[in-house]
């Protein structure tokens, strides 16, 4: 099975969890207009004067063990609501944060991206605004099929599949499905996967259309009546927008308002779709490398070379012969590999999400442009999931690989016919963007699965563009998002008939939550105050650096390259930062990975924060570090005891202050006494 991008959550859950962490740049809230017909007073109750504590308790609610800020409740929803005659039943799991003061309602988060991400374990409240706290009842859940909603699984299969999909290249013609051969090998794998997936999950085919987005939709409409609002409010994110289209779609008069970020044009086909992501995974990845050509820093890590030269000359080079390697492991271990174009690709598009991850990635090609893969490939195990020591699919366990093509193949189609005509189609469409350019392509040969799919339309879904007449909807939007690119929430919102776009030049998949005031503040005045903007499109202009942020060079080929010790541990305490390995851990156990040099670092979290330890750690050529650091989060001090060898010698005790933004060096280095602060 290819593997696609297609709504890809993962990145979005991980910046999410973490936008608390970045700072605010303007504080001002933006000008803002009364809702139509409305005073301006906060918004009245949406229904009957509800107690949600007492109500949750009623229905049996008890603190959800994954997220104790949740109250969860179980409830039986029909196995498929548009068909009375059907009796069966699927327990569906919805998490409440009942609201702190006077109640407005229900505040419902189709926060999972994906499809497949997991609601209620990824749930997070640090980003809402005290406000929407206080009035609002959050609901998150869990969607039918993931979860604590009776997940529907085949790790097993999809596991083989991936692997083989990350270590299989082509053996002749351009990249892509371009020779009988490998259009049959395909075609037979998608049709294995389907079957093998389907006898794991040991679920009744049929069944799987009763997984769609319809039904979600339908769960969520019998919540709120269970509840006993008359209206609800919705937030959806990534593929959370088309489940919140698609209740507006079914009940418009039961929404108060709406907020898309990250929105998803549902007139597309999968094939018109998938194509729209090709154009704009390619988009960004020509504005990140462009942006990194013209960054000091970047392009001189980049040999002084033009960035988006650099990557098509390695995309080419990986095309026609895949990279052998041998890639570190802790005590001076090694596991060997080859290192395909498929992973490469892969790799990309993944650090594609987010501006730190962009970084992160250029960081990685800059190093493959000198000879060392070891970043690209830290970045590739990570994003992954795969154990480098043991080939282990560790998957992300708040995300369902298995729902993920199960959702997007019920929900839409890829072309029309039979099932090989569909097949047909889908081949000769992705022969446009066979070899290395579009540089992230081929999403359309989801289609060869979905043909297989039994849940899959056998005829194509068609849908008019969303109205929603009376209803204000906040579309939320930016030009380099590459999942739900910038011209779908454009489109969105100008159908709307009372839509808002909101977008940032540049940016990311997703732009609420990050600490700035513009989009963040019309979500408050929105909620909170009953407000709207004054015009129907807004440019967000306080996102500094809106496309990787800010560059942090490599570690230099020598340690005479350093101006002095302090400067040389400041870019240890960098990379160590930015190393894929620690930025994207989830910090819940100890850790070991092998340095790239020889030597291992370990880490894990503390009472305090986070704990380092070095032993014969060697990150750059000729400079090995023994000792120990840490990490606390309460002062927000980052501290590093270390014993050097190799080229230079010594011992230092480095002391970093995020807080302040200083920092101290002392001790003994090759043969001086240090005592240096800055």
């Amino acid at each position: 099975m290819k593997k696609v991008f297609v709504f890809l959550s993962l990145l979005v859950l991980i910046s999410l969890a973490c936008n608390a962490l970045v700072p605010a740049t303007a504080t001002q809230a933006p000008p803002a207009t009364s809702i139509p017909d409305a005073s301006d007073s906060p918004p009245p109750s949406t229904g009957n004067e509800v107690d949600m504590a007492a109500k949750l308790a009623e229905l049996g609610g008890s603190t959800c063990e994954e997220q104790p800020d949740l109250t969860c409740v179980t409830i039986q929803m029909p196995l498929n609501h548009f068909d009375s005659a059907n009796t069966e039943t699927i327990g569906v799991v919805f998490g409440v944060a009942p609201a702190t003061g006077e109640r407005y309602g229900m505040y419902v988060q189709a926060f999972p991206g994906g499809p497949g991400g997991e609601g209620i374990s990824s749930a997070y409240m640090g980003y809402f605004d005290e406000g929407i706290l206080e009035h609002y009842d959050v609901v998150y859940y869990d969607q039918r099929g993931l979860g604590l909603s009776n997940p529907l699984e085949c790790p097993i299969t999809y596991a083989e599949d991936f692997k083989e999909y990350l270590t299989g290249y082509d053996t002749a013609g351009e990249e892509g499905l371009d020779t009988p051969e490998e259009q049959q090998d395909a075609i037979e794998d998608a049709r294995k996967y389907a079957e093998d997936c389907i006898a794991e999950i040991g679920i009744d085919p049929a069944s799987l259309a009763f997984f769609g987005t319809d039904q979600v939709a339908e769960d969520i409409d019998a919540f709120r009546e269970i509840i006993g609002d008359e209206k609800i409010w919705i937030y959806g994110v990534s593929y959370g927008t088309a489940v919140a289209q698609t209740y507006g779609e079914a009940h418009p008069d039961r929404l108060a308002g709406v907020i898309l970020d990250g929105t998803i044009n549902m007139t597309q086909t999968g094939e018109q779709s998938s194509f729209s992501q090709e154009k704009a995974f390619d988009k960004v990845l020509v504005a990140v490398l462009n942006a990194c050509t013209e960054d000091e820093d970047c392009r001189a890590d980049m040999g002084g070379e033009d960035a988006l030269a650099v990557y098509d000359e390695l995309a080419a080079k990986i095309s026609k012969d895949p990279i052998e390697y041998e890639f570190p492991l802790p005590n001076n271990e090694k596991v060997s590999g080859v290192f395909t174009f498929a992973a490469f690709e892969y790799t990309t598009a993944y650090q594609m999400y987010s501006l730190t991850g962009r970084m992160i990635y250029l960081k990685a090609l800059a190093a493959a442009n000198k000879g060392d893969m070891i970043p690209m490939l830290r970045l590739m195990y990570e994003n992954a999931t795969i154990d480098p020591a043991t080939n282990e699919y560790l998957g992300d366990p708040t995300f369902s690989d298995t729902m993920f093509l199960s959702v997007l193949c019920t929900d839409d189609t890829f072309f029309s016919g039979t099932q090989e005509e569909r097949i047909a189609q889908t081949i000769e469409a992705g022969q446009a963007s066979n070899g290395t350019v579009p540089r992230i392509d081929g999403f359309v040969y989801t289609g060869i699965d979905c043909a297989f799919w039994p849940s899959s339309p056998t005829e194509v879904v068609k849908r008019e563009p969303l109205k929603l007449e009376g209803v204000p909807v906040l579309v939320l939007n930016a030009t380099l998002d590459p999942a739900t690119p910038f011209e779908e929430g454009k489109f969105v919102a100008e159908n709307l008939a009372d839509g808002y776009h909101i977008y940032v030049e540049g940016g990311v998949h997703s732009i609420y939550g990050y600490g700035y005031s513009c989009p963040d503040q019309y979500v408050t005045d929105f909620l909170v105050d009953g407000t709207l903007p004054e015009q129907r499109e807004i440019l967000c202009t306080d996102w500094e650096d809106p496309i990787f942020g800010f560059y942090v060079p490599n570690l230099p080929d020598s340690v005479n390259d350093f101006e002095d010790p302090l400067t040389m541990m400041f870019a240890f305490d960098d990379n160590f930062y930015y190393l894929p390995d620690t930025y994207y851990y989830d910090w819940s156990e100890e850790k070991s990975i092998g340095c790239t040099y020889g030597g291992t670092h370990t880490f894990a979290p503390s009472d305090a924060g986070e704990q380092h330890t070095y032993d014969q750690c060697a990150m750059m050529p000729g400079l090995i570090l023994t000792g120990e650091g840490s990490f606390d989060y309460n002062t927000g001090v980052f501290s590093m005891n270390v014993e050097i060898s190799g080229d230079k010698s010594g011992n230092l005790q480095y002391a970093y202050d995020y807080s302040q933004g200083t920092a101290t060096l002392t001790g003994e280095f090759d043969g001086e006494t240090i005592d240096m602060s800055q």
